[in-house]
C-alpha cells in the first residue's frame, strides 16, 4: 500500500480516538500518528494493523493467545495515565511487537530512554527486529522476568505494564524514582483495572482506575487461570480472582436453571454499572466475578445480556458453591443507553442469599452517592512497610496491602 494511504489509515485512528476520549493530550496523539504499526504487524493488511482491534501475535499449543499488539484505545488509554515527558527514563514490562515502547520513544524524545522487556526470547528479537525497522534503534529490549522489573536501567520516572498482574511487588516500588508513576492492569477479584499509581515515599498512591482487559503475567508473578470455561462448547466463561476454585459442571448445570428475578429499586446507566457499581463490587464483595458468553455462546442465551456488544454478552455476578446471583435487566427489549432497572436473577438452587447479598450491595452503592472509578483512591503498601492506615476497604495481595476509599460522589 503506498504510504500515503497508510498515512491516511493511522490518521483515521487518530480521529476515531480523540473523539472517544481514549486521547486527550496532543503529545500522545502525535506519537499515534508518528509510530507506524503496521511495520510492528508484518504480515497483517494495513487496514487491519489501524483498526482499533486486540491483534493476538503468540498462542500456546492449546490455542490460548499469550502475546498481542494491544488495542489502540487501551494503549492511548494508559499512556495518557502515564503522562510520559521528553527526557524521561521509563520501563516497559511487556515488550510485544514492540509497538508501545516506540509510541514510548517518540514520547521521551532523544534525550529520554526506553527500556522494554519481555520473558520470551523469540519476542524480545521480534519487538528488536521491528524497532529497528521503524526507526527507533535507541530502545533497549531485554530479556526478563517482569517480576523484577530491570534495575540495571533505573531509576526509572515511569513503569508501565502491559501484561495483567494481580499483585504489586518492590522491585518496581524501588526502581521508581520519589513522584514517579506505574500504570499496571491489575485484576483483583474477576475484574481488571487499569491504575496510574504515583509513588509517595515507600507507597503508591492511585491517580486514575479504568477498566480493561489483557493477558497475564508469565514467569515468577504467574497465577492460576481466572478465566474458567463452562460447559464443553467453548465461548461460555466465569472470571474469578486467581486463587477461587469453582465447580464448572455445576455452574454451567445452574445456567440452565434460572430463577425469579429481583428488583433492586435501583436504576443506573451503562457507564455507572461499568465503573462505578462494577468497582463497589470488586472491592466489597470476595465472591464477584463476570460472567460472560462470545462468539456463537451468545445465541444460545445462558448468559444475561446486561452489557451486549457484537459476539459478546456480559454481566457481574457473586459465585456460590454450585449456583450464582447475575446482574440483570428486568425488560431487556426496553433497555435504553441512558438509564435501566437493575435487577438480579439466581441461577441453580438453594442458594438465595447469593441474590439478597447482590441486591444489598447495589443498594449500598446507590446509598453511598454512586461512586465511580473518578472517587476511588488505592493506597498500596508493600510487605514489610505497613503503617497503620485508616480505610474503608482492606485488600491483601500477595506482596501487597491495598487500602481503598471513596471521596464523597453524588
Amino acid at each position: 500500500m503506498p504510504s500515503h494511504d497508510v498515512a491516511v489509515l493511522r490518521n483515521h485512528l487518530v480521529d476515531r480516538l480523540w473523539e472517544s476520549g481514549r486521547i486527550c493530550t496532543e503529545p500522545v496523539a502525535e506519537a499515534f500518528r508518528v509510530v507506524p504499526r503496521h511495520v510492528f504487524l508484518p504480515g497483517v493488511q494495513p487496514a487491519t494493523a489501524y483498526a482499533d482491534e486486540v491483534i493476538a501475535t503468540k498462542w500456546q499449543p492449546d490455542g490460548q493467545p499469550i502475546s498481542s499488539s494491544s488495542q489502540p484505545a487501551i494503549m492511548a488509554m494508559m499512556l495518557e495515565q502515564l503522562q510520559v515527558r521528553p527526557g524521561q527514563r521509563v520501563l516497559e514490562i511487556g515488550a510485544g511487537t514492540g509497538y508501545n515502547a516506540a509510541l514510548l520513544a517518540h514520547l521521551v524524545g532523544p534525550s529520554g530512554a526506553v527500556t522494554t522487556l519481555d520473558i520470551d526470547q523469540d519476542l524480545v528479537d521480534q519487538a528488536r527486529h521491528h524497532l529497528d525497522d521503524a526507526g527507533f534503534a535507541r530502545v533497549e529490549v531485554v530479556r526478563a522476568d517482569g517480576a523484577g522489573g530491570w534495575a540495571a536501567n533505573g531509576p526509572y520516572d515511569r513503569i508501565i505494564l502491559t501484561v495483567g498482574a494481580q499483585d504489586l511487588v518492590p522491585a518496581w516500588l524501588d526502581q521508581l524514582v520519589a513522584g514517579g508513576r506505574l500504570v499496571l492492569p491489575l485484576s483483583l477479584r474477576g475484574a481488571q483495572w487499569s491504575v496510574a499509581f504515583e509513588r509517595t515515599g515507600e507507597h503508591l498512591v492511585s491517580t486514575s482506575l479504568v477498566g480493561c482487559g489483557f493477558m497475564p503475567l508469565r514467569g515468577a508473578l504467574a497465577t492460576p487461570d481466572s478465566v474458567q470455561r463452562l460447559g464443553d462448547e467453548p465461548g461460555v466463561l466465569l472470571r474469578l480472582g486467581g486463587e477461587r476454585a469453582v465447580d464448572t459442571a455445576a455452574m454451567y448445570a445452574a445456567l440452565r436453571q434460572p430463577g425469579a428475578v429481583v428488583g433492586s429499586g435501583v436504576s443506573a446507566t451503562r457507564a455507572e454499572v461499568i465503573g462505578g457499581l462494577g468497582l463497589w463490587l470488586t472491592f466489597h464483595e470476595p465472591d464477584a466475578g463476570h460472567l460472560s458468553a462470545r462468539g456463537a455462546a451468545v445465541s444460545r442465551r445462558l448468559v444475561p445480556d446486561l452489557f451486549a456488544l457484537p459476539g459478546l454478552s456480559v454481566t457481574p455476578v457473586l459465585v456460590g458453591q454450585r449456583a450464582l446471583a447475575a446482574l440483570v435487566r428486568p425488560d431487556p427489549a426496553g433497555r435504553s443507553q441512558d438509564q435501566d432497572q437493575l435487577a438480579v436473577q439466581l441461577f441453580g438452587v438453594d442458594e438465595d442469599d447469593l441474590v439478597r447479598r447482590l441486591v444489598a450491595q447495589v443498594r449500598a452503592w446507590d446509598e453511598a452517592g454512586r461512586p465511580s472509578t473518578d472517587e476511588c483512591r488505592i493506597t498500596a503498601q508493600l510487605r514489610g512497610r505497613f503503617d497503620d492506615v485508616q480505610a474503608q476497604i482492606v485488600l491483601d495481595t500477595p506482596s501487597a496491602r491495598l487500602y481503598v476509599d471513596w471521596s464523597a460522589a453524588g
